[in-house]
């Protein structure tokens, strides 16, 4: 084999090459980076369960990603009076994508947690949305629940 192949220097190609792939790489984050634009919004509510304000309810504000895992932007617990107001930027190449996720107890079995997403409307990008009255025990589409 080492006839036919003579004195080719395998490593030196290899260090080329990876040293070639580090700025491809470099390039196109940069360039990516450049792109991106950056982008906020503002939540605000009131968490009601049964008619009343419901305190202590886990308020995240995300971003969703097609290619890799949504992204938390912001959180918070309902003050004793149910509110919440949340403030969120991201530099993303296109629109955000942002959502209301609500993990709270209103109605759910003991030992258990009920998550509910909320979509936001994209023209609310760069301004402030405010949900108003959060009716929590209302089971919404999609919205699940974890167990202790």
């Amino acid at each position: 084999m080492r006839k036919i192949l003579g004195d080719f220097n395998y490593l030196a190609i290899l260090q080329k090459m990876n040293g070639f792939i580090v700025f491809c790489v470099l390039a196109l984050s940069l360039v990516a980076s450049s792109l991106a634009e950056k982008q906020n919004i503002t939540i605000k509510g009131i968490a009601l369960c049964n008619k009343r304000t419901m305190a202590n309810a886990h308020v995240e504000l995300m971003e969703k990603d097609t290619i890799d895992p949504n992204d938390l932007l912001a959180e918070i617990h309902t003050n004793k009076e149910g509110e919440f107001q949340l403030f969120a930027e991201e530099d993303e190449i296109g629109t955000i994508e942002p959502y209301v996720r609500i993990t709270h107890g209103c109605n759910a079995k003991p030992g258990c947690s009920r998550i509910a997403e909320f979509k936001i409307d994209p023209s609310y990008i760069g301004k402030t949305y405010d949900m108003t009255f959060v009716t929590l025990d209302i089971y919404q589409t999609g919205e699940t629940e974890e167990c202790n």
